[in-house]
């Protein structure tokens, strides 16, 4: 088992910076588009309606987050790898 995971960190790690460049991107995109929710549920009148915009903007942006935060550690050990690993 230990074995499977190991191969997997490997694999996961070794991939090319362009596959975590992506998953960068897609992060930051979806961070932004929920920056663009929550200023738009600012700009409504005090409802449920302004509650449920900033509420979908606050997790859309707080998951793009995760993604760009978890994609930038990704390229960092995979340069951490690369540069270690000689070839």
């Amino acid at each position: 088992m230990f074995e499977r995971l190991q191969h997997a960190l490997k694999h996961h790690y070794s991939a090319s910076q362009d596959v975590a460049f992506r998953q960068f991107r897609l992060g930051a995109m979806l961070f932004f588009a929920g920056g663009v929710l929550v200023y738009i549920a600012v700009q409504l009148n005090p409802s449920l309606q302004q509650e449920l915009v900033l509420l979908a903007g606050l997790l859309v942006g707080g998951c793009g987050f995760v993604v760009a935060i978890l994609a930038q550690v990704r390229m960092t050990i995979s340069r951490i790898w690369w540069f270690f690993k000689g070839d």
